[in-house]
Parts: structure tokens; C-alpha cells; sequence
């Protein structure tokens, strides 16, 4: 891919994607998470120092996928970050206090903070599960590849991404939009959709922990289809929760398309043209 580099992906358990990073100069460990929708990169206050660069209080930083506010971050810039052989100047750096990262699951992984969908877009990312390879290409330098006709000759499908890193399903026949979510270990349908698609949940001993530190209790859903953008792709029993975007889409942001889905679909996301490819049932 000329003029792009790349950088190897880890996965310290198998439904979490890392990355090593240098921000500032002190290197860290940052979560691949397409569900993410800040620009730049977001890590817990305490992981970069920088007390000689201007900051602004961002009172409410956003809401997670339960619908919890997070609250209490500042925003500055990083005068260099380099992932790779990649060098980026004046970064946009969100500090503050990561719940989530403190619940059990990430603190066995040591992830000090994310890198965002805002970050894939400006770098023209592609993040290969396949391979385990985030490449980047930085603004303003070279072109960006064209990867498509050569992965659909390989056999993987093409659908669009659409803006804000959704995609259209179908599930049980039902459509509606998926966010892309890496950050995600398993797959969600908002339970008020299950009547919709007749999907019956039972019990399951899977919580789940957000980046606000919100846990959840969530049902199982066994699916009789599913598709991406028209195409039929592997599944497993999806979980069932509420999410906070159901309501703020009016229904039209029915779940997320988790890491259990896009893992062993072998999924590439192609930021610079806007594709999702994966290999379809």
C-alpha cells in the first residue's frame, strides 16, 4: 500500500484489539475501538502528563452504549504521537477518568486509553482483522489505497460504511443500522427490538461493562439470519440490553456489531473509501 504504513494489532484476549502507541513521549497501550466517536485520542488523565499545554474542561464528554453520561474531561493536543513508523503533530487529546478501563475485563488487558473512529477517519485507516494489521496513511500524504477489487477477488463481499461508522442488517428479515463497534467483545440487539425480529432471549451469565462503567445483565437471542448490507454473514446467539442510541435514532440504530461478528467474518474497514468487506455464509 504505498505511502501507508502499518501497525501490528494485538489481541490480548480474543475479543480485544491494542495497539502500542508514544504519546508525549510515554508509550502506551490504546484499544482499537471503532465505537468510539471522539477525534484524536482519548486516554485516563494519569497515563500523559502535560502540564505546559492548554486545556479545556469538556463538562459532558458524551454518553456510552448504556446511555450514561461521561463527565468531567479535559481537551488539549499531543505535540507528537507516533504509532509505528507513523509521526502525527497537534493530535486532539481527550484526558479523564475511563471507568470502564478500571472494570475486570480491561484491567487484565492494561489499556491505558482508545483510539477512535475520529482518529480512522483523518488517518484514512484500515484495519485489517484478518491480518492483524491498523494501517494508516497521514493527512496530506500520498493517496489513498484501493483496496476493493482486489479483496473481492479474494472472495470477501463490499458493502458501504455509512457515516458514523454504520452499517445496514438484516436480521430475521428486519432492517435497520449497526455500529461498527471493535470496542465491543459481543454483539448487541437493543432488547426493544427483539419482539420486532422474534427473537426470544434466555438467561445468560454474560454482563457487560461499558466505558462509563456501567454493567449490564443481558439475555441471549439465537438468529435465524443475519445480513450485512444485503449479504449473509456468520452469527452467533446475539445478547440482548438496552442501548442509549435505540432512543436518540428513534429506533433507527437497532445494535452493535460486535468483535464476535466481524473476528471470524475476517473483516477489513476500510475508512479512506468507506467499505466494509467481509466473507459472506
Amino acid at each position: 500500500m504505498t505511502d501507508t504504513a502499518w501497525v501490528p494489532i494485538s489481541r490480548p484476549q480474543p475479543n480485544v484489539l491494542t495497539v502500542l502507541a508514544t504519546v508525549n513521549g510515554r508509550k502506551l497501550k490504546l484499544i482499537v475501538d471503532t465505537g468510539w466517536h471522539r477525534d484524536g485520542i482519548t486516554v485516563q488523565s494519569d497515563s500523559v502528563s502535560a502540564p505546559h499545554l492548554a486545556t479545556e474542561d469538556v463538562e459532558v464528554f458524551g454518553t456510552s452504549a448504556s446511555g450514561a453520561k461521561m463527565l468531567r474531561f479535559k481537551k488539549t493536543r499531543a505535540d507528537r504521537v507516533a504509532l509505528g513508523n507513523v509521526e502525527l503533530t497537534q493530535v486532539p487529546l481527550f484526558l479523564g477518568n475511563i471507568q470502564g478501563l478500571e472494570g475486570h475485563t480491561f484491567r487484565t488487558v492494561g489499556a491505558d486509553g482508545f483510539v477512535g473512529v475520529g482518529f480512522l477517519n483523518t488517518c484514512s485507516a484500515i484495519v485489517d482483522l484478518h491480518n492483524l494489521r491498523l494501517y494508516l496513511r497521514p493527512p496530506g500524504k500520498g493517496h489513498r489505497a484501493v483496496i476493493g477489487p482486489a479483496l473481492q477477488a479474494s472472495g470477501l463481499s463490499e458493502v458501504p460504511l455509512l457515516p458514523g461508522c454504520l452499517v445496514e442488517v438484516e436480521i430475521n428479515g428486519f432492517p435497520g443500522k449497526m455500529v461498527v463497534d471493535t470496542g465491543a467483545f459481543l454483539a448487541g440487539l437493543d432488547v426493544r427490538m427483539a419482539p420486532l425480529v422474534r427473537a426470544t432471549g434466555y438467561r445468560s451469565r454474560v454482563g457487560i461493562t461499558d466505558a462509563s462503567g456501567a454493567t449490564m445483565e443481558t439475555k441471549l437471542a439465537r438468529l435465524h439470519s443475519f445480513k450485512i448490507g444485503g449479504v449473509n454473514a456468520r452469527a452467533p446467539d446475539i445478547r440482548l440490553q438496552t442501548f442509549g442510541f435505540y432512543s436518540t435514532s428513534g429506533g433507527k440504530i437497532i445494535g452493535l456489531l460486535g468483535m464476535d461478528i466481524l473476528g471470524p467474518n475476517g473483516t477489513i474497514i476500510d475508512f479512506g473509501q468507506q467499505k466494509l468487506y467481509f466473507y459472506k455464509l
